[in-house]
Parts: structure tokens; sequence; C-alpha cells
């Protein structure tokens, strides 16, 4: 897909771009080591031409510094989704924008920066889903070496998928951190008491290429929103299972053993305030 493909985030001001300006340079740089992504690159032929991302399917990056450190502890630029993508305009020292960068990819190297920042060893408290007991316990994990899924070979965007009750072909591209930006604004926004939730239909939204249905009609734009809400479980059900089979990622907990109660679990890795702490 290529880099015009991407939407610009709304909560940028026009000709600003989404990637923040690198900072200003460090008295110390810590020196960059090369790490291979999860989608190894396959959809970012159209987005850049760096060789360490194109061709080794891969991005040099840095530990942190106190500098990104100060970013992470300002709440405007936290609140607003974007402290992550400045942290990862600094740490990154291969020629990619972070925002148009797979979420996928994002999450692997979050945990990646955390890896080589404060060490490999993440720990967090657990709450065991046994509803008679629901206590918390610590737990970790060596983020060196959780299993990552790999995106297979192949992968082209749009990526289509028909869907059985309804018979309308879906086409969408993969998640990318200027997604994640708007889902945070979405978020955000002043809610009144009896609003749902309305996060899943728009995560779904933002990735549509174009619908059509068995004779090739095209939806107009306006009707994606009413689509997704109308979607049958099967039809949701086929479209997501087309998302996490196209993508890469990170792989849950798995065998996770209540201490209290020996209920066992898996888990997605927890994010907690003290992500981007040492231990």
């Amino acid at each position: 897909m290529d880099e015009k493909d991407l939407p610009v985030p709304r909560n940028s001001r026009p000709g600003e771009s989404f990637a923040p300006e690198k900072s200003q340079k460090l008295m110390f740089e810590p020196a960059a080591e090369f790490v291979e992504l999860p989608s190894h690159g396959y959809l970012y032929k159209g987005i850049t031409d760096d060789e360490d991302v194109v061709k080794k399917g891969g991005v040099r990056i840095r530990p942190m510094t106190v500098n990104e450190e100060k970013i992470l502890a300002t709440t405007r630029l936290v609140k607003s989704g974007q402290a992550l993508d400045m942290v990862f305009q600094n740490c990154i020292k291969s020629r990619i924008d972070p925002g148009k960068m797979l979420s996928s990819d994002r999450v692997f190297l979050m945990l990646w920066l955390r890896a080589i920042s404060y060490g490999n060893i993440y720990k967090f408290q657990m709450t065991c889903t046994n509803p008679a007991c629901s206590k918390r316990f610590e737990y970790s994990v060596d983020l060196s070496q959780h299993p990552i899924k790999e995106m297979k070979e192949g992968v082209q965007e749009p990526i289509e998928v028909e869907l059985p009750k309804s018979k309308y072909h879906v086409f969408f591209r993969l998640p990318r951190g200027i997604d994640e930006v708007e889902m945070v604004k979405i978020s955000n926004q002043p809610k009144k008491m009896n609003d749902t939730d309305d996060t899943v239909v728009k995560r779904l939204r933002s990735t549509i290429i174009k619908i059509t249905d068995q004779d090739g009609k095209e939806l107009p734009e306006e009707y994606f929103e009413p689509f997704i809400e109308s979607l049958v479980a099967m039809d949701a059900s086929t479209w997501r299972n087309k998302i996490e089979s196209s993508d890469a990622g990170i792989e849950d907990i798995t065998g996770i053993v209540c201490p209290h109660c020996e209920t066992e679990f898996d888990s997605p890795i927890p994010i907690t305030e003290n992500f981007f702490r040492a231990d």
C-alpha cells in the first residue's frame, strides 16, 4: 500500500506531518541495533525506500533516554495518543514514519524498546479469571523470549474477505499507528450516560477501502458504519478472523496458573503504568 493511501489523522493541523519532528541531538545518544519486524516489512514498500525495512524486514532502534521518559511523563501527549509516536520517532533510526507502521509491528517494537531500555524481565500484577477467586498475584515474562506471530509472505493490501451470510465483499487494510491515534481521540470525547462504546465500529471502519455487493456494486462510504453495525455475528466473526490470519502480532501468555486456586488461563501481555520503568 502506498503512502498516499493512508489517511491523515484529524487531530493534525493542515500542512503538519503526523510524525513529530526529531528531538534535539543528545549529548550521548545510545547505539541503535537492528531488529526484524513480525511483518518482515512486506507492506512497507510504498511507504519507505530504506533497505533496513524493505529488504531486511526490520528497523534500527536505540534504547530510550531521559528525553523519552519526559515525553511519556507529559500528560497531554499521552492523552492525545501521540506520546508513543514521539518516542518511536526519536528511537527508530530507520527512515519510516511510525504512524504508518502496522499496529502489530508497533506493539512488538514497544516490547522490544522496553526490553533494551529497562531489561528483558517485565513484572506486573495479574487477576485470576476464576470468579470464585479473582485474587491478584505477581507474574513476569521475559520479553526477549516471548513468542511472536510472523506475517505470512504474500500478504498484500487491500485484503479481501467474502462475508458468508450477506455475500458482501469487504476490501480493507491492516490497522496502522494513525488509526490508534484516532481511536484515542474518540475515546477521549465526552459521552452521555446512555451512549454505547462505538470504538469497535470505528476501528473496523477506519481500515475499509471499499465494500461491494454480490454484483460488484460499491457501497457508498456514508453507509460503511451502518453496514458494520448491522452485520450478523457470523459475518463479523469471519471478517475479524481474516484480519487476524493476515496480520502479525504478539502471542498471548499461555499456561498462567493462579497461585491461590490453581486455575490455569491465558492472557495478553498487560501494558501497565509501570511498563516503561525498571523493576
